[in-house]
């Protein structure tokens, strides 16, 4: 059964190697992410499948494939390097990255084994809490800049960094998750595929060129990260913001110094208005970098563990709202609500006035107008080079359309041509048909002539001989013996006189005689003194053959490896030379051991069988 919502997911039950799939965790564009059951070691793991749905789809048979030719090197291109993502994954062993423990390829995909993590991911913290305070957020940040520092020396960046991929255990410990991202190392590829998650990515991750991606392109996600953590939102998305420095438009980001104003430390905001500027140039180039703005250790205040716990309340009262920042009852005592009140309101309306005057004033640029003219300049040539990318996109994209539309046009055509060469191949084999009808009514016709011919001879052989003085000067010779006569025929045939050979053949051939079926059956076969007709050869030749002939038992072997005049047959064609070699033909001998080879045992067996049924060889047959 699949789960509910993951059409593409594997069944639950179903089993990879030794582990059992319980149910799916996620589903992201690269793959989807299950719990599993490691049926060797008794423990639960995660298990990511490469499934890139774009170019790829599940099959009946569980398997994964490109939903198109065009489409399969892109499928085998993203495989190599999720396999190699997971491989280089497996080098690192930090507490703050997760663990890859395996990775292997089945059902035409692969798939990477993890260590599974008890908790939720910060995204659901901040769902329900909506912000956090700074000794908290200070607890989660230094431990996933440690890692993510590792994974940075080692040329990798993760370019996918937000609340939903920061997992906190059930300790309060952070952990850096889903690394399917991280495609590519730093500064090595043209064409970088584009993953962004808006308000987390920066401006150049919009770009499929990865030249101006860098570790400044994690911190931009961090800082991201700790403004949602301290606003309650997600920061603008970069596109929206170029607008802004552009002139387009009038919406800008408000600067964390504004929004955590009286709330978190000034260095903490300054070190996160850091890390989101705009220009990928003017951020932090280096996790160790970032980390000296950050505020140390001996400064973050006292916090609650990042995985929520429900309040409890006392009987009677309801349980106090988890507002990032509210005062805590207990330190102000039971007489601060009216003053307190006041201030917060006071404190509410200037940080309303601030924002709003934000909005309509901004922050003038540090830059000098020089400067902020050519990074304007530099930010219109990478849209005019994004523009034209998508152009050159759209217009292989066609072109591709028009090749597809031109191949299928061709096939139709070869299909028509295949359809109207078989069409006429029908009608001819329907004449052909036609015509040997014609020739069989005629040959019969003939048949019974000669027949009738023949009975008339018998009668008067029959009839008693009359005195000598009584026999009539033109009384007819009496008929020659059967082999006179088929050596006449064969002294006509070789003299070229086939219409007489023929002629004479053919009643005895028709009245059994083996040598004559043998010869008319080479007339047939050449098309001398009767019309050329493989099938009528074939069939005089079976009946010299039955008859233990050896050359016609030849000759209707070769017909039958041939497919003359015969469907073409090497189990026939087998016996037939079998029976030629039997009397003692050594061109049959040759053919038959040839043939031979085409062969199973058991067919050879029965073959012979056949030939030991057939009549001893007819003398002189050779």
């Amino acid at each position: 059964m699949t789960d509910d919502g993951y059409p593409d997911a594997l069944p639950r039950g179903y089993h990879l190697h030794w582990y059992l799939l319980e149910r799916v965790l996620g589903q992201g564009g690269f793959g989807i992410t299950y719990l599993a059951r490691d049926t060797n070691l008794d423990q639960r793991v995660a298990i990511k499948e490469y499934l890139p749905t774009e170019v790829a789809r599940r099959r009946d048979d569980a398997s994964v494939r490109a939903r198109t030719e065009e489409h399969d090197e892109r499928y085998r291109w993203g495989l190599e390097r999720f396999i190699r993502e997971a491989r280089t994954l497996a080098r690192f062993d930090h507490p703050n990255i997760v663990r890859v423990l395996s990775v292997f390829e089945f059902n035409n995909t692969a798939y990477m084994v993890m260590r599974f993590e008890e908790g939720s991911n910060l995204a659901a913290i901040l769902e329900q809490r909506r912000t956090l305070p700074e000794g908290e957020l200070l607890r989660i940040l230094p431990p996933i800049l440690d890692g993510l520092e590792l994974v940075h020396n080692a040329g990798f960046i993760h370019r996918d960094i937000k609340p939903d991929n920061i997992h906190i255990r059930a300790d309060g410990s952070p952990v850096l998750l889903d690394f399917g991202s991280a495609r590519q190392p730093v500064g090595h590829s043209p064409s970088m595929t584009i993953l962004v998650a808006p308000g987390y990515a920066p401006f150049e991750q919009y770009y499929s060129s990865g030249e101006s991606q860098g570790p400044w392109t994690d911190i931009y996600g961090l800082g991201a990260t700790c403004y949602r953590a301290i606003s309650g939102v997600a920061p603008m998305d970069a596109i929206a913001r170029s607008k802004g420095v552009l002139g387009s438009a009038r919406e800008v980001l408000v600067p964390a110094k504004t929004v955590g104003a009286g709330r978190y430390s000034e260095r903490l905001l300054a070190a996160i208005d850091h890390a989101l500027e705009f220009a990928e140039r003017d951020r932090p180039q280096s996790i160790a970098e970032w980390r000296r703005e950050l505020p140390g250790a001996a400064e973050q205040p006292e916090a609650r563990p990042a995985v929520a716990q429900p309040s409890q309340a006392p009987s009677g009262e309801s349980p106090a709202p988890a507002v990032a920042g509210a005062p805590q009852r207990a330190a102000l005592g039971r007489g601060w609500p009216f003053w307190v009140a006041v201030g917060a309101v006071v404190a509410l309306i200037a940080l309303a006035v601030a924002m709003r005057f934000y909005k309509l004033e901004p922050t003038p640029p540090q830059e000098t107008p020089e400067q902020l003219q050519k990074r304007l300049a530099k930010l219109e040539q990478q849209m005019a080079d994004d523009r034209k990318r998508q152009a050159d996109a759209l217009k292989q994209q066609q072109d591709e359309e028009r090749k597809r539309q031109d191949e299928q046009q061709k096939s139709e055509q070869e299909r028509q041509r295949q359809l109207k060469a078989q069409a006429e191949a029908e009608r001819k084999q329907q004449e052909e048909l036609a015509r040997r009808q014609k020739l069989a009514q005629q040959a019969d016709a003939e048949r019974k002539r000669r027949e009738a011919q023949t009975r008339k001879l018998q009668e008067q052989q029959r009839q008693p001989e009359k005195a000598p003085q009584q026999t009539a000067p033109s009384a007819r010779p009496a008929p020659s013996p059967p082999a006179e006569l088929l050596a006449k025929a064969d002294h006509d045939y070789a003299a070229g006189k086939y219409a007489d050979a023929v002629a004479a053949l053919k009643p005895l051939a028709e009245g059994g005689n083996a040598g004559a079926q043998r010869n008319l059956a080479r007339a047939y076969a050449q098309g001398h003194g009767v019309a050329k007709d493989a099938a009528v050869a074939a069939s005089w030749y079976r009946k010299a053959a039955l008859q233990g002939n050896s050359t016609a038992q030849l000759e209707l072997g070769g017909m039958y490896a041939n497919g003359r005049g015969v469907p073409q047959n090497d189990f026939e064609a087998y016996v037939w030379y079998s029976a030629a070699a039997r009397c003692g033909s050594a061109a049959a001998k040759a053919q038959q051991e040839r043939i031979a080879k085409t062969l199973q045992p058991m067919e050879i067996a029965q073959a012979g069988k056949l030939v030991a049924n057939l009549p001893p060889c007819a003398a002189g047959s050779q």
